[in-house]
Formats: structure tokens, C-alpha cells, sequence
């Protein structure tokens, strides 16, 4: 062995966002100069800076090396003790490989986060709004939730009112809300409310919602209601002021005879010539009566013959090809994506499983394949199809929920427009561009109506290599279809969150993503909306 190697302390303490030194002394107790190489190895190493990294020593003589341990003040910096060591390799005698080890203990810190989701709910019966808890710091939180309203006027139920929450991850508390009172007309009442989250050891954390109750009918229907029942009333009152009677000699004697008369008509009881001429059928004879002498002939039945029923036929099913990737993002814990046909599983990084969904920030959440899921090639026809729901509509900046990266753009991307100078300002679009470069055109299909925040949105994103067309649909209904000649390939990773442009990252998602689908064909308008719709 020709070094000696010593840490100090063995055992260190740090707070989340703050840092820690560690001494390494380093003796060469060898007769030739060395050069050692030092390297933290286990779970504290990604949060190590080794200053030097490299360490020249003559025979005899020491050196120290400063480990310094900054783990952020993120969910990723697990509370309690994480051991590690250090390796010392002599570049000499590189078998002589020394490995002293060291604990360190991260403390723990509660940040939690509460918001509704949406913040105003409108109805006429019952809403039910969610409350969004995340929990960013770097242990369990144990938390009970409470909401309060303006008096009794709303009955506010919420059906998970007490919550454990691991660390990076979120949940959603379902509140059921009820008026007392049903409103029949008249304008909406604002009923605003509040939901409190009582944190283990830590302040309570508000978040403030309204209920919009709206009438269960407008008021001009009151009104209109009103005037039809004056109109029925006037003219049911008119009617019978005004109804005439009819009376004739055919009646009159037919009501003292007791029995039915056929004749010739006389001109005395021969309608007028603007009348035309009451026929009176004579009730069917008994069976006992004698056979009538009437010689007047039968008259001809004017009945049609029944019509002959039609028999609808039931239109052809659907066939839906099966898809090449799907991530229903129903994970409830770790940080895998797990697609459905076990071949394109992704990566999730700062985002929060909540449900069938997952969470993104808007600034660096993003679930990443390992390679490419679609082919974006001039001869590959794809479907994306995924369930959106955008946080918020007013936002100045593009932002992708699905691409896919080639070197420098993304192959596609399926994204909400902001206030981009060059296209519709906050619609859904479908989108391509012409080069894998700078200064590239871009090709957009977009929705006819402005996208819908804090709503479920099922999109899907049609390409069809043959035509050259790709489509938009929203929610089953083609939006529009455009043109992109030069379709190119794109071999990097399929991303949920953002999309590439010039090199970089960019496009944040702020809202949640469920079911995103790929499919190596063009589906129809019939197959999109036969893909069966995830109850949220």
C-alpha cells in the first residue's frame, strides 16, 4: 500500500440547500512520486464537488482533497442518513485502490403546496372542484383538510379529508359541493370559499376557490312562460265566448227517430255550394237484425294499407389498431413511465403523479423515451393522441405537450399556441417544420375555437405520408387540415412536456398529461373517437 488515507469527520450533517465540507488527507507512504485520483462513489456523489480531483505527491509528504456535499433543497434530496466513500487510486500502482467511508445525514424540510384546480367552478346543482397538494420537500407529509364557505349556504363535502403525501409527488382531494337553496331564475351568486391544510408541525396552507352557482332556467324564459300563458288563457277564454253551435234537419230527425236514415238529400237540406256534403255512416249492424234493403251502393274504403316496417342496420364497428406506445401515467410512486406495451418506457423528471395523470411545471418537468417512438421520416404516417388538461389559457408561450427530438427541432410537435407572432394566439395546433435547422417554416394545423383551461381535451395529431396531410382534432372533431412537404426524420427521444428547437429545451407544459398514445398509421375520424376516453 503506498498511501495512507484519512476523512474528516466521518459522519457530517447538512441542511437541504445548504453545504457541507469533508477533509481528505492523503499521505504517500510510498518511495516514488504518486499521483492520486480521488472519486466519491454512492448516492451523495451527484451532490459532491472534489476540489482538487487530482492530488501529486512526492515520497513522505500529505495533501488534503475537500469533498463539499450541497444536496438543493429539492423533493430529490431524500431526508436521513445516505453512506458513501471515497476512492483513492494511485495512478502508479492503480491496484493499491483505497476506499474510506463517510455518512451523510441530509435533514429533513416540509414544503407543502395546495391550489384548486380550477379555481372558479360553475354549476346549477353540485360542482366538484379538486385540490391540488404537492409535497416538494424531502420527507412523508401528513396533512387534514378542511374547507369553509360563506354560512351554510353551500354544503362543501370533501371525500379524502386526511392526506399522506410522499416526497415530489401530488394528490388530488375531491371536494363536493351543493347549494342549499336551488336559484330556478335569475342572474348566478358567487359563493366563495376557502380550503385549509393542516401540516404536520408546520402553518396551515389556504387555498381560495368560488362556486358560481348558475339558475337552473334564465330569467327570460320566466318572462316568456308568462306570455304564452297569457296568450292560452285569452285565447281558451275567446273560444268558448265565440264557439258556434251547429245544428241541422238531418241531425234533428236522426235524434227523434232513435235509429240512422239513408236517403236522397232534399234541396231544402242540400249543403251550400261552398260546402261540401256530410257523409254520416250508419253504426255496424247487429248480428240478430234482418239483412238491410238498402240498395244505396257501399262506399269504396279510402284506408291505405299499413306501411311495411323499416328495419335500420347498425352501423359496421370500428376497428382500432393497436398502439405501438402507450403511457397511461397512472403511476403512483418512482420516476419510470411506464408504457403499456413494455417497449418504450420513459424517464419522468420534477413532475408529480396525481391519478391517471401526471403533473408538469411549466419549467423543467418532462418524461423522456430513450430513443425514437415515431417514425417522422417522409414515409411514416403516425397518430398522436393524448388527454391534455392546460392549467392555464392565458399564457404568452408556446407550449408542447408531445414531440419528439431530431439534432436540432423536434419531428412534430403537438402543442397550445400563446402569443406567438406568426399564428392564432391561444388555440391547439398540430405542428412541423420544414429543415432540422435554423430559420426553419413552420407548418401548423390548428383548432377553429380557443383552447379550454383547467378542462380535460382529448387531442390528436394526424400525419399521412401518402397525402402529405397532417390533421388536428379536438375532443373527436377535425379541426383542419394542412400540407407539409418536407417531412424529415427526427432519432432522438420521444418527450412529454416540451419540445426541442434550435438545440435546446424549450416550450414547457404547465398542466397534466394521461393517456398519450402512438400509432403507425393515420387513423380515421371513426377510430380516433372509438379510442375509449379515461374517466378523470
Amino acid at each position: 500500500m503506498s498511501q495512507w488515507v484519512n476523512l474528516e469527520p466521518l459522519s457530517a450533517a447538512v441542511e437541504a440547500g445548504d453545504s457541507a465540507v469533508v477533509d481528505l488527507r492523503i499521505r504517500n507512504t510510498g518511495d516514488i512520486v504518486e499521483e492520486y485520483r480521488v472519486e466519491v462513489v454512492g448516492d451523495p456523489a451527484v451532490w459532491c464537488a472534489v476540489e482538487p480531483a487530482a492530488i501529486r505527491l512526492y515520497p513522505g509528504t500529505t495533501g488534503d482533497v475537500t469533498l463539499t456535499f450541497s444536496p438543493p433543497r429539492a423533493s430529490d434530496s431524500a431526508a436521513g442518513p445516505h453512506p458513501y466513500g471515497v476512492r483513492v487510486t494511485p495512478a502508479e500502482n492503480p491496484e493499491d485502490v483505497t476506499v474510506p467511508e463517510g455518512t451523510l445525514t441530509v435533514a429533513s424540510f416540509v414544503d407543502v403546496r395546495a391550489e384548486m384546480l380550477p379555481p372558479t367552478v360553475r354549476g346549477w346543482r353540485r360542482a366538484r372542484p379538486r385540490l391540488v397538494v404537492a409535497n416538494h420537500g424531502n420527507t412523508l407529509a401528513t396533512a387534514s383538510v378542511s374547507a369553509s364557505g360563506p354560512g351554510n349556504r353551500v354544503d362543501i363535502d370533501i371525500r379524502k379529508p386526511s392526506l399522506q403525501i410522499q416526497p415530489g409527488r401530488a394528490h388530488f382531494s375531491v371536494l363536493r359541493m351543493r347549494p342549499e337553496r336551488l336559484l330556478w331564475f335569475g342572474q348566478k351568486v358567487n359563493h366563495p370559499y376557502t380550503t385549509t391544510l393542516q401540516v404536520s408541525g408546520r402553518q396551515p396552507v389556504t387555498a381560495a376557490g368560488a362556486y358560481n352557482q348558475t339558475a337552473l332556467l334564465p330569467r327570460w324564459l320566466g318572462g316568456l312562460f308568462a306570455a304564452l300563458a297569457s296568450v292560452v288563457i285569452l285565447f281558451a277564454g275567446l273560444w268558448l265566448a265565440f264557439r258556434p253551435s251547429v245544428a241541422t234537419d238531418a241531425t234533428a230527425q236522426v235524434a227523434l227517430a232513435g235509429v240512422p236514415t239513408v236517403g236522397v238529400p232534399t234541396a231544402s237540406s242540400a249543403p251550400p255550394p261552398s260546402q261540401k256534403p256530410v257523409i254520416v255512416s250508419p253504426p255496424p249492424a247487429s248480428t240478430s237484425a234482418p239483412p238491410s234493403t238498402s240498395s244505396a251502393p257501399a262506399a269504396p274504403s279510402t284506408s291505405k294499407p299499413a306501411a311495411k316496417p323499416t328495419t335500420q342496420q347498425a352501423p359496421p364497428p370500428v376497428t382500432v389498431p393497436t398502439p405501438i406506445a402507450d403511457w397511461i401515467l397512472n403511476q403512483t410512486t418512482g420516476n419510470t413511465a411506464i408504457d403499456s406495451t413494455t417497449v418504450h418506457n420513459g424517464t419522468a423528471s420534477n413532475g408529480w403523479w396525481a391519478g391517471t395523470s401526471c403533473l408538469f411545471n411549466g419549467q423543467n418537468s418532462q418524461i423522456t423515451t430513450t430513443g425514437p417512438v415515431v417514425d417522422t421520416s417522409p414515409t411514416g404516417s403516425f397518430t398522436i393522441l393524448a388527454d391534455v388538461y392546460l392549467a392555464a389559457a392565458d399564457s404568452p408561450a408556446e407550449q408542447t405537450m408531445v414531440s419528439q427530438d431530431a439534432s436540432q427541432n423536434s419531428g412534430f410537435y403537438l402543442q397550445y399556441m400563446g402569443n406567438s407572432p406568426d399564428s392564432p394566439t391561444g388555440v391547439w395546433a398540430f405542428s412541423r417544420v420544414s429543415v432540422d435547422g435554423p430559420n426553419p417554416t413552420a407548418y401548423r394545423a390548428y383548432s377553429t375555437a380557443k383552447a379550454t383551461a383547467a378542462t380535460w381535451t382529448r387531442l390528436a395529431g394526424v400525419f399521412d405520408a401518402t397525402t402529405k396531410q397532417m390533421q388536428l382534432y379536438v375532443n373527436g372533431q377535425l379541426q383542419q387540415t394542412v400540407s407539409d412537404p418536407t417531412p424529415y426524420a427526427s432519432n432522438g427521444p420521444l418527450a412529454m412536456g416540451r419540445a426541442q428547437y434550435y438545440g435546446n429545451a424549450t416550450d414547457w407544459f404547465n398542466g397534466a398529461l394521461s393517456n398519450v398514445e402512438v400509432f403507425n398509421q393515420p387513423l380515421t375520424a371513426a377510430q380516433i373517437n372509438a379510442v375509449p376516453v379515461a374517466n378523470h
